[in-house]
């Protein structure tokens, strides 16, 4: 029998098509593997305790860990504190707090009803198999939502109503549009901006009522607009699936590139300067550390758990071009890289269209499509929105200044090798920490300042090794604690001992990272049971 999470997606994706295409076209359940194409596979551990299935939010954690589901979770329990002898080193600190760790999943927060399969869920509604979902309702196979409803398939989304298969921010009414800002009722488009009524539009700014990139009337617009969704329709309904914008650039690939013959001269590289980067890393490792570490000796360490940005060439010119990392999986799913351009090049693309002979001539057919639109179809996955200076090395950048190496790299300053810095400075190595200050290898946390490997953590600071904790300060190795101060594996400890045991390990980790430029042991690994 269907949960009543099912029932209500199932009756906002029926909403959703009736929206998009005028119709339905069948059960959510017959549509989930056709949504999910463009994400990654999904981590799925079973609980310690009762077995239950448990959604992960990333693919790192050791597979020989202990793992529990959120709601199983008793955040009030009480450890004894752990032996002198125990604290002398890491790997003997592990070994005794062996019991108290356990990675958890299913995390839902906030304000959240009729959530399944899914984790890292605030303050959200029916949610069903989704990841890193806030402030939502009515979510269904998606990653990296926010402030979204109706969204089946989303792929990195903010702001956003009916919406599937999908990535961008702002956009209303969407079928299969990625790295877009601000559209709404567009189908098939790619890198636009600022668009309505727009259908296979590639790079287009400011354009409204276009098929192709080219301009039609509302009426002509309007009519060829509804035998398009038709023939979108009628061929879901068959196959329980249609070929993807994806799949229409990466059909365009055996065609000569630039049949426009527009003239495209090599990128002029923006000026860049490493230094100021180099020198917040070494003041946040003194903070951490009490030692200021070279940040590309550390290269490694802090990209460990952090896609990095791949680097081609534009097809067009042969300009670098940076992939962002987090969605570099597409070129393994999709061969893309021959109709890779620059931004600056796609927005020149953007101004010309097919011609009025042409769109007449669609067909929802993917080979059809790109005998006709290929003269137009170049993508990229990077953007740069805002005001940005000295950053080198990063894809995707809004509003930011001083970034390295860097992807998602957003109101934020001062970061290397990251994620999705969002509002935070001085961050070195994180995913997803949000709201942040002068942190190491921080994971899907926000609200931190002065923590060094800590995942899953809310309004920390000056922690070390932490994971799903809320409000923990001062603190080292605590697992699914919340409200603690100068603890070490979950229990407290006198302000000067805990002081001693601190100065101690942290001493440890610096030399450690300064001779070896690694770590033995991060936030993902030291529950790996089968290693004590």
């Amino acid at each position: 029998m269907a949960s009543a999470t099912y029932n209500a997606l199932d009756k906002a994706w029926r909403s959703t098509c009736r929206v998009l295409f005028g119709q339905e076209v069948g059960e959510l359940a017959l549509f989930r593997d056709w949504i999910c194409e463009y994400d990654y596979s999904t981590r799925i551990e079973k609980s310690s305790i009762s077995g239950k299935d448990i959604a992960i939010t990333m693919d790192d954690f050791s597979p020989h860990a202990r793992y529990l589901s959120f709601e199983e979770v008793n955040f009030q329990k009480k450890f004894e504190p752990i032996g002198i002898n125990d604290m002398k080193d890491i790997d003997s600190l592990v070994a005794a707090a062996e019991e108290r760790i356990a990675y958890t999943g299913n995390v839902v927060l906030g304000n959240s009803l009729y959530v399944e399969g899914s984790t890292g869920v605030t303050d959200s509604n029916f949610v069903l198999d989704s990841r890193m979902v806030n402030n939502s309702k009515y979510i269904a196979y998606s990653r990296w939502e926010a402030n979204v409803e109706y969204c089946f398939g989303g792929f990195g989304t903010t702001l956003g109503k009916f919406i599937v298969k999908s990535s961008g921010s702002n956009i209303t009414r969407c079928f299969d549009c990625h790295m877009v800002n601000d559209l709404s009722d567009c189908y098939y488009c790619a890198k636009a901006i600022n668009c309505r009524e727009c259908m296979l539009c590639f790079g287009t700014e400011n354009k409204t009522h276009c098929i192709g990139n080219t301009s039609l009337a509302r009426d002509e617009y309007a009519q060829l607009k509804k035998k398009l969704l038709s023939e979108i329709a009628e061929t879901m309904k068959k196959d329980k699936r249609i070929f993807s914008l994806l799949r229409i650039i990466e059909l365009s690939s055996k065609y000569p590139v630039n049949e426009l013959n527009i003239p495209f001269p090599k990128a002029r590289e923006r000026p860049f300067t490493l230094q100021p980067i180099k020198d917040a890393f070494s003041k946040t490792s003194t903070l951490l550390l009490g030692r200021g570490l070279g940040l590309l000796d550390c290269e490694k360490f802090l990209q460990r758990h952090v896609p990095p940005n791949p680097e081609i060439k534009s097809c067009l010119s042969k300009s670098k071009l940076l992939v962002g990392g987090y969605r570099a999986n597409l070129l393994s799913l999709y061969d893309l890289e021959p109709r890779m351009a620059t931004e600056d090049e796609i927005r020149e693309i953007g101004k010309h269209g097919i011609g009025r002979g042409k769109v007449g001539a669609l067909k929802m057919d993917a080979d059809s499509l790109c005998e006709l639109l290929h003269p137009i179809v170049y993508f990229n996955l990077e953007k740069d929105t805002g005001k940005i200076s000295n950053v080198g090395k990063c894809a995707v950048v809004i509003n930011s200044s001083d970034g390295y190496a860097t992807c998602a790299l957003i109101q934020s300053k001062k970061c290397a090798y990251c994620f999705w810095p969002l509002d935070s400075e001085s961050m070195f190595g994180c995913y997803m920490a949000h709201s942040s200050s002068f942190c190491m290898n921080a994971y899907n946390s926000k609200k931190l300042t002065r923590c060094f490997e800590v995942d899953s953590c809310e309004s920390c600071s000056d922690a070390y090794f932490l994971h799903n904790c809320e409000n923990v300060r001062d603190s080292m190795f605590c697992f699914n604690a919340k409200n603690l101060a100068h603890a070490i594996g979950n229990a407290a400890l006198p302000v000067e001992e805990y002081k001693r045991v601190k100065s101690s390990l942290v001493a440890q980790i610096a030399g450690e990272l300064e001779k070896k430029k690694d770590l033995k042991w991060d936030i993902f690994t030291i529950g790996a049971r089968e290693a004590k």
